[in-house]
């Protein structure tokens, strides 16, 4: 029987296609299961359970009815934390949150509880880079990445994956008289196309976590 990993979305279980690109690097050797933070709610109720404050860290997703939507990060760490522990009950030894924002860990965990922001800091921090690079969805998230990141000496610029390509293309070429040498998408939503897009223009080596994560967990649960 092939091992279950489920994946957290913060959006909708709906947005699954959307994500066959990473999916295809997890299957067909583990069986797939997709639960999302905004399962079954409508713009109305998503208002009224995951709004925020001014000055509030925040999480941008998109929705299955099209363009997206802004929630609160605490109220989506809860919704994690709950989602993740009902995937154990159901029989997943191995959770991944797709998100790159920061979220609690229980310890009462029953399996693997994968962590994008956990797994990538720990990769950027062994790269040894003096200076990087980032691209956040949208500028109002650029002060809470400063403190996550402050570690990394990060430069970090907003541009969203669920806007147009031209202004993806023009946010890395910024980065292009910079003094780094590696750019981190940094939101689950930059796809691999757009992480070639971002290298063609900044003229930087670039890190996307959709596309690195995948192979990480092939390596801890198939050796593969």
């Amino acid at each position: 029987m092939k091992e279950t990993i489920t994946l957290i979305a913060m959006g909708s279980r709906e947005n699954r296609p959307n994500w066959n690109d990473l999916i295809s690097l997890l299957e067909p050797e583990l069986a797939v299961e997709m639960v999302g933070v905004l399962d079954g709610l409508s713009e109305a109720q998503i208002e009224e359970r995951f709004s925020f404050s001014p000055g509030e860290s925040y999480i941008v997703t998109e929705m299955p009815w099209g363009g997206t939507v802004h929630i609160s990060e605490e109220k989506a760490r809860a919704a994690v934390s709950r989602l993740a522990a009902e995937a154990f009950a159901g029989g997943s030894r191995t959770v991944l949150v797709l998100c790159t924002g920061e979220f609690d860990r229980s310890g009462d965990e029953k399996g693997l509880f994968l962590l994008p922001e956990d797994l990538m800091f720990g990769i950027l921090q062994g790269l040894r880079q003096k200076k990087l690079g980032f691209i956040v969805p949208e500028p109002g998230q650029i002060p809470s990445s400063l403190k996550q990141y402050e570690a990394l000496n990060p430069i970090i610029r907003a541009s969203s994956p669920y806007g147009s390509m031209e202004d993806l293309a023009r946010t890395a070429e910024t980065f292009r008289s910079e003094d780094v040498e590696l750019i981190v998408t940094d939101c689950m939503g930059f796809t691999a196309q757009m992480g070639r897009m971002v290298a063609e223009h900044s003229g930087k080596q670039v890190l996307v976590p959709r596309l690195v994560l995948p192979k990480i967990i092939k390596a801890l649960l198939l050796q593969q």
